[in-house]
């Protein structure tokens, strides 16, 4: 779990983003709240977090001084941030991303936005293996003895196909695991690699594999505590239910593709997800973890970045100026237009064409 410190001078914010998502469903949880960057200081020598979210104007230590006390007094270039902000303080904000701020954030908070960003930070704050619930061992001392398993190549096939086969195949793998006494960590190489096939399928398809594999214990277990028959029967529900997701992943993925051709089409709009959600008759809240599962991003994270895209190809070949750019991609105020645009590329739009010039 990754800690967080709120740092905002107004107490109903503070307390307000403690409950406006479920944090310890993202790994994350707030250890600390603070009233200013001061405040922050005192409390992170106690309880040093990995990301601090701060408003940038408070008194006292404004969250521009704390951002800058941290990258240059304690010359800590690890630690995370994400800015509030209010249209009104972009001057603040594009201060504060000289020092490496992660994301800005406008008041009030729109709660996907903070989730994708939080998604973000945990990964590059992550340093253990993309699948959080397997790992593949090294096998260096019984290599000689791996020997591929062509039944997990057909179980693959058999998912895909939805064949109704998967039990009679699952049967055979465990009866040869049985039969030449395979070592456990030969048994879990096995599962890992069958693992990594299915998740690059899943991913293909827009999905990931750790929606279901993180209900199956035999993937948690410590491996020599692994028994046969248990594999077994949790091997049989996870394929059906591979089956079943992968039907849902073939489905769903010709909606989501309507509503990408919709966004490139009217990114210049105020596109929002409800909008959406009303044109292809769907829930809004489904829709969206519909599109985050099949693209891997949120919607606003998307459009976002769609903008972006078109912003720069505007930028390399006309003399636009940058609020007609702005405009034109479908910001409404050129001020943010400039911090997302930062926040996606790592420069403002003008450091962007001068670049490309």
């Amino acid at each position: 779990m990754y800690k967080v410190m709120i740092v905002d001078n107004e107490p109903n914010i503070r307390k307000g983003l403690c409950y406006v998502i479920n944090w310890e469903k993202y790994d994350f949880s707030i250890t600390d709240l603070a009233k200013n960057g001061r405040d922050a200081i005192e409390k992170m020598e106690k309880n040093p977090p990995d990301l601090i979210i701060t408003d940038i104007k408070m008194p006292g230590m404004d969250g521009l001084e704390l951002i800058r006390y941290v990258r240059e007094e304690l010359q800590d270039e690890e630690m995370k941030f994400i800015i509030l902000s209010g249209y009104d303080e972009f001057d603040y904000a594009r201060e504060a991303m000289k020092y490496n701020v992660r994301a800005y954030l406008l008041k009030p908070i729109d709660e996907e936005e903070l989730i994708d960003t939080l998604e973000l930070i945990k990964n590059e704050l992550s340093r253990e293996n993309h699948f959080d619930y397997f790992y593949i061992e090294k096998v260096e001392d019984f290599s000689e003895n791996f020997v591929e398993i062509k039944e997990f190549d057909i179980l693959v096939v058999a998912i895909e196909q939805n064949n109704k086969d998967k039990e009679e195949i699952i049967k055979k793998i465990i009866d040869y695991f049985i039969e030449v006494k395979l070592h456990p960590r030969i048994i879990k190489v096995h599962l890992d690699n069958f693992i990594m096939r299915l998740s690059s399928i899943f991913n293909n398809m827009g999905g990931s594999i750790e929606n279901i594999i993180k209900d199956y214990s035999f993937f948690k277990t410590n491996i020599y505590n692994i028994n046969i028959k248990q594999l077994e029967e949790e091997l049989v529900k996870f394929v059906n239910d591979s089956s079943i997701y992968l039907e849902e992943l073939k489905k769903n993925c010709g909606l989501i593709n309507k509503v990408k051709h919709y966004v490139h089409d009217n990114y210049s709009q105020n596109i929002r997800l409800k909008d959406l959600s009303e044109k292809f008759y769907i829930n809004t809240a489904y829709l969206g973890q519909l599109f985050k599962k099949e693209t891997g991003a949120s919607f606003s994270r998307y459009l976002n970045e769609i903008r972006i895209e078109k912003a720069k190809e505007l930028l390399r070949r006309t003399d636009l100026h940058i609020y007609q750019i702005a405009e034109k991609v479908g910001y409404g105020n050129s001020d943010y237009f400039i911090i997302k645009f930062k926040e996606f590329e790592g420069c403002t739009p003008l450091e962007y064409k001068m670049k490309v010039q």
